[in-house]
């Protein structure tokens, strides 16, 4: 939410709540990896937002890979942030902003 502008986002312990009524609100289901604003989100079996990630274009994406705050940001080719993600039973799946931020 902070890679896109969401005022104090980057200081704040976001939990599934918060994130889920954001993404209702400016996302709609889909995406492409190469275009900037696709939200990558990968849920647990049970449907809970595990891990997200945003495409800045290109083909990349921007992400933090651990909720520590010593692990940097990372920008890195959208299939390496989709790879990196990867657990038994997430799924995957793709969002387009398109609402207000």
């Amino acid at each position: 939410m902070a890679g896109v502008g969401v005022v104090d986002a980057a200081d704040t312990w976001m939990v599934q709540e918060p994130f889920e009524k954001w993404l209702a609100m400016v996302a709609v289901p889909g995406g492409n990896d190469s275009n900037a604003g696709t939200v990558l989100v990968w849920r647990s079996p049970t449907g809970l937002a595990q891990h997200v990630a945003i495409t800045v274009g290109g083909g990349y994406a921007l992400h933090k890979p651990s909720q520590g705050w010593m692990s940097p940001r990372k920008v890195l080719t959208s299939r390496e942030v989709i790879a990196s993600a990867r657990q038994s039973g997430r799924r995957f799946s793709r969002y387009t902003l398109v609402g207000a931020v």
